[in-house]
């Protein structure tokens, strides 16, 4: 049937009370998120804590199964590469069941991982149980609590990113003695086994992040057409709930009547068919459109080169003091002096990055540049005291990133981008770190030392840092590119 003119049809607005016709996020900035930040970072403190020892019980699986140091590599590689590149996949399924429901996934996911390597009978093995199991779970579990934690806040946003994150630290210095001791009392598969057991309670903590959803304020027309009602506008179903109740006015012989309806009520009056389901749905889960951003490509890229080498002093640290005549005691000990200066650094940042004379940008600059710088100069700290004031300062430098990434996606692409812009984020990190570690082997396995993994982990993350120079820049230039659109 062919629509009349508007003069000839009735209009129907379908206004949500007190609605601007905007959308707002509300953050309470507060209240139970500090029980949320606390929640988080006992999660990252039992799932980072645990991988970053994993140099520990590799070295240990490097004796026991007799394997080049290269392929032992590929364990942890996989572990970190699954962890990047499962990102957008915990960022869809944070977005569709909620943040919670994906992290105790997670937790079970990690417990049959470190459960089921007790029982590996070669490193191959360790490939699967590890590698896929354990990746899965450390993004589940690291992917939503980073965001939720961000929706919470506003201007404690960075504070509490911080607080959280720096579980990550601490989970390294308590962890990295707790499981030399396990490997010298129980061996490597009591070592497995004990870790399963406390890596399940990610599930009670997770269990707590109940993250604020978003309150959306948005404004609908119905036309009335021969007592047919059709949506004239996109109805956006991830916008409401069901039972979400609008005042309908209609005009009936020049009198105003005023009814209540739910947004159910208003799809089955129009006949409108939803397709909740639908393949396109889920592909926009995923917002691929943030690839049109310059800034964001070149967060990607920086990412990339960071990652490369960001996990070999975590990985080969402790490896390389042992091969200058260091005490494996001494050496893991100096894995604890990075874990508790990151957790120091992590909360320091975060406070620095609240004050509104503190460019976030710089800070993440000066910590890539240091890091890189500092990693490059490691086969120069030619003693044990020295090491220790190498982890000292790599330590303080890598935890400006940790803090500073999360906020300037927030601050560069806009809060409603940062759960699908992270986790992207996280695909470049996946890609690059499924090579960084193995590489560094090579480097050992050729050289005899690890001499030449520290210089090329270092020039890495040394790029990394240079890419990020002009982001200010890109960004400030692109937003006003949108703006005369």
């Amino acid at each position: 049937m062919a629509c009349r003119k508007e003069t000839n049809s009735d209009r129907r607005q379908v206004e949500q009370k007190n609605d601007g016709g905007n959308s707002s996020d509300v953050a309470p900035d507060g209240g139970y998120g500090w029980i949320v930040t606390a929640a988080s970072f006992l999660c990252i403190l039992i799932s980072d804590g645990i991988l970053y020892c994993f140099g520990l019980i590799l070295s240990e699986a490097e004796r026991i199964f007799n394997e080049p140091v290269a392929k032992v590599a590929w364990v942890f590689s996989i572990i970190n590469a699954i962890s990047y590149l499962s990102g957008p996949i915990a960022s869809a399924l944070s977005n569709r069941f909620g943040f919670r429901a994906v992290i105790i996934t997670g937790s079970v996911f990690g417990f049959l991982g470190l459960a089921t390597s007790s029982l590996a009978q070669s490193i191959d093995s360790l490939f699967l149980t590890l590698g896929l199991l354990y990746g899965i779970a450390t993004c589940l579990v690291f992917t939503p609590i980073i965001v939720g934690v961000g929706l919470y806040f506003d201007k404690r946003r960075a504070l509490a990113t911080g607080i959280a994150v720096c579980g990550s630290g601490a989970g390294t210095f308590i962890f990295a003695p707790v499981v030399n001791w396990l490997l010298e009392t129980y061996a490597i598969r009591g070592t497995f086994l004990i870790l399963s057991g406390i890596y399940l309670n990610c599930a009670i903590f997770g269990s707590l992040v109940i993250p604020l959803k978003p309150q959306r304020r948005k404004r609908i027309e119905l036309v009335t057409q021969d007592s047919a009602e059709m949506v004239t506008k996109p109805l956006i179903m991830e916008q409401f709930q069901w039972n979400t109740k609008f005042e309908l006015k209609t005009l009936d012989q020049g009198n105003s009547i005023k009814s209540s309806y739910s947004i159910k009520q208003c799809v089955e009056r129009s006949g409108l068919k939803l397709a909740e389901n639908s393949l396109w749905n889920f592909v926009q889960l995923f917002k691929f459109s943030l690839f049109r951003s310059p800034t964001f490509v070149v967060i990607c890229f920086s990412s990339f080169f960071q990652s490369f080498g960001w996990l070999v002093p975590f990985m080969y640290l402790a490896a390389h003091a042992v091969s200058m005549g260091i005490s494996k005691e001494e050496a893991s000990f100096l894995l604890s002096v990075v874990g508790i200066c990151s957790m120091i650094g992590r909360i320091i940042n975060g406070w620095l990055s609240d004050h509104p004379k503190v460019s976030v940008l710089l800070l993440n600059n000066i910590g890539l540049s240091i890091s890189g710088l500092l990693i490059i100069f490691c086969p120069f700290f030619v003693s044990y005291h020295l090491l220790v004031i190498f982890s000292i300062i790599l330590g303080l430098a890598t935890s400006c990133t940790a803090v500073t990434r999360p906020i300037l996606l927030g601050e560069m692409l806009g809060m409603e981008n940062v759960n699908n812009a992270y986790g992207f984020m996280l695909v470049f990190y996946g890609i690059a770190t499924l090579f960084g570690t193995p590489v560094a082997g090579l480097l050992y396995d050729s050289l005899g030392d690890y001499h030449g993994a520290f210089y090329l982990a270092g020039s890495s993350v040394l790029l990394s840092a240079l890419i990020c120079y002009p982001l200010g820049t890109i960004n400030r230039r692109e937003k006003k590119l949108n703006s005369r659109k």
